[in-house]
């Protein structure tokens, strides 16, 4: 990973795809502002955590 990796700008990024996938998938906005920030920071990285593949042909999805 790389320092752009954890840029402001990415994290804000990240953090907006991840609200909205919750609005979406119907998590009312409310509860998801009740939610402590460290526990939606957890989520975030969770869901941005780069896969590893086992070889080269996985990973540019060949296998």
């Amino acid at each position: 990973m790389t320092d752009e990796d954890f840029s402001i700008a990415k994290q804000k990024e990240s953090l907006d795809k991840l609200v909205r996938n919750m609005m979406e998938t119907g998590k009312d906005v409310n509860e998801i502002l009740d939610m402590p920030y460290n526990f939606v920071l957890n989520i975030m990285r969770e869901e941005n955590k780069p896969k590893y593949e086992k070889d080269l042909f996985a990973a540019f999805g060949g296998g």
